[in-house]
């Protein structure tokens, strides 16, 4: 092979190197709606989850002339803490937040970075060298009062845990791109966030048939840990996502997405267009914290 030939081969590598990085695949889409949480008890969730998913399911047909089809079950319940440096919260002000998921006593931690720029989401180091670490970039599609779709792209990393969670050490143990990128000092103190500790349940079993993906319907219900009986949830949240891991979505699939979306912010009087997200939830819970 010449050297001409040579230089040309390199530097289409190196384009098409850069032109990789420059256009970063989002391998997952989910859409999000709040939910009036006095739609729900904890003793009768899954009776108003019933009435909640048969109206889905009749409206996003009537749209988009596609089967919704499943039947919804409890898959997930398990316990959910996020940790912060209290008093100056150093994550949340970076643009991250740092999750524990507990179930059936297993742990595993998320680390997350959120921005409404999809190459500065993920530009941010969020590797981890655990076994077992599960990284994606993912577009969160939510809306509010003011903002009838609003667009944050997220990117985490999640890893199966066995620290017991109370240091920086405990996120740059997992995170050392986190730990060369921000240099937060090991033996510096992580607490829970609002000392709040959530029971959350999550729905599956429902699929929108969007064509070329199915998106799954997730319901999610965050309780205080301890409620019982007629106690409703903090937080209520109904959403579908759907990935690709080529982020090779059509135009059919993603105008459907949309059109379902929009059939569920309209499912009064379940949806609340006011409520906050899980996160912010969270971080308000107790507005002390972060002073």
């Amino acid at each position: 092979m010449t050297v001409c030939r040579c230089l040309m081969v390199l530097m289409g590598t190196i384009l098409m190197s850069t032109m990789v990085k420059a256009n970063p695949d989002v391998i997952s889409r989910e859409y999000k709606v709040m939910l009036d949480v006095g739609q729900f008890t904890y003793q009768s969730e899954a009776v108003s989850l019933e009435k909640l998913l048969a109206m889905v399911e009749t409206k996003i047909e009537s749209v988009i002339a596609r089967d919704v089809s499943g039947s919804a079950y409890l898959a997930k319940q398990r316990n959910v803490r996020f940790f912060d440096v209290q008093g100056s919260c150093s994550l949340r002000q970076t643009g991250y937040s740092f999750r524990e998921r507990i179930e059936n006593g297993l742990s595993d931690v998320t680390l997350k970075f959120r921005s409404q720029d999809r190459y500065i989401s993920d530009y941010e180091d969020v590797s981890s060298s655990t076994y077992g670490a599960e990284t994606k970039l993912e577009s969160d599609i939510g809306s509010t009062s003011t903002e009838p779709f609003r667009v944050v792209y997220s990117h985490s990393t999640k890893v199966p845990n066995s620290r017991k969670i109370n240091k920086i050490k405990d996120i740059n143990h997992h995170f050392p791109g986190f730990e060369d990128d921000y240099g937060l000092a090991d033996q510096e103190d992580l607490s829970l966030v609002g000392n709040l500790v959530i029971h959350e349940h999550v729905y599956r079993g429902v699929e929108i048939d969007l064509g070329q993906h199915d998106a799954e319907i997730s319901v999610t219900l965050w309780y205080q840990k301890g409620a019982l009986g007629f106690h409703s949830p903090l937080v209520a949240e109904l959403s579908f996502r759907y990935e690709d891991g080529s982020a090779d979505y059509t135009r059919k699939v993603v105008n459907r997405a949309t059109k379902s979306f929009e059939v569920l912010k309209s499912l009064l009087p379940w949806v609340s267009s006011d409520s906050q997200t899980k996160t912010a939830f969270v971080y308000g819970f107790n507005p002390e914290f972060c002073q």
